[in-house]
């Protein structure tokens, strides 16, 4: 019975590791680029830019930045 459950628990953590290698290998990365030469890159990102501002939204980020008023 020792055995068996030792066997069932060395199983269990090569499937686990092998599922997180398996996880970080297969990550995607987006790069998006705005007009200006601004480069973003991670997974699930998006830039916006407008006339009046700029905005970048990724998983648990949203950023908005208004533009610079020639004159103020």
């Amino acid at each position: 019975m020792h055995r068996n459950t030792l066997l069932l628990i060395l199983a269990a953590a090569v499937l686990l590791g092998g599922a997180m290698i398996f996880a970080q290998t297969t990550t995607t990365r987006t790069t998006v680029s705005d007009d200006n030469g601004t480069r973003v890159e991670a997974p699930g990102t998006t830039v916006e830019s407008d006339r009046d501002k700029t905005r970048i939204q990724a998983p648990g980020v949203d950023i908005t930045v208004p533009r610079e008023k020639k004159g103020d």
